[in-house]
């Protein structure tokens, strides 16, 4: 006896198929939440599993995106014992070059496993990482270079510490550098007008 029943057309399903469709929709679900656009990309990767003269169905196809899902989510794979980043763009790029490899009949189908799939995306990693590597060692090498252009080239500088080289013989001597002139005195009153302008101060007192 059915658990339920459509009270429109009287289909009868069980709550076992109910609960199907309903993990069926939340696959789904995920998936065009990642990307819709990539989403119908997994859907033609999908259909690569398709074998000769059957049809897919539909518990296979969610069972094939179940299984992508949490990397595709994560955007990262993990292959051969380490992991690697997987972008939803590089997914995009694997998933068309497998497409155009069924295109041109250089795909053996149907597909076993996503493994295939999972060493074209470590391979665009590993190319990925290979290039940053070039960058950051190009960079290394042209900041030494900077550097170095910007030490002194005179070996003479380096040890004389900038003093006054020694003129060598038949060279002119270079001219010593002019001592600086002392200090001024500072500015005030000698002792002697001082004194006569108290000697001043004093007759002018005594005028009656």
């Amino acid at each position: 006896m059915a658990d339920l029943s459509c009270p429109v057309c009287g289909t009868e399903l069980d709550m076992s198929s109910l609960f199907a469709c309903e993990m069926d929709h939340r696959a789904l679900s995920r998936l065009a939440t990642v990307s819709i656009p990539l989403g119908a990309r997994v859907l033609q990767y999908v259909a690569l599993f398709t074998p000769p003269k059957q049809r897919l169905t539909a518990s296979k196809k969610i069972k094939l995106i179940l299984q992508l899902l949490p990397d595709l989510e994560r955007q990262a794979i993990t292959w051969k014992g380490r992991d690697w980043p997987a972008p939803l763009s590089a997914w995009a790029q694997a998933i068309d070059q497998m497409l155009a490899a069924r295109d041109l009949q250089r795909l053996e189908l149907p597909m076993k496993g996503h493994g295939y799939l999972y060493a074209i995306l470590s391979g665009m990693a590993d190319r990925h990482e290979a290039a940053a590597e070039q960058t950051r060692e190009a960079e290394r090498r042209s900041a030494g270079r900077a550097h170095s252009s910007d030490a002194p080239t005179h070996v003479g500088a380096l040890f004389t510490g900038g003093a006054t080289p020694i003129a060598r013989p038949g060279s002119t001597a270079p001219m010593p550098a002019p001592r600086p002139a002392p200090a001024a005195a500072p500015a005030g009153t000698s002792p002697t007008v001082r004194a006569m302008r108290e000697a001043i101060a004093k007759r002018k007192g005594e005028t009656p």
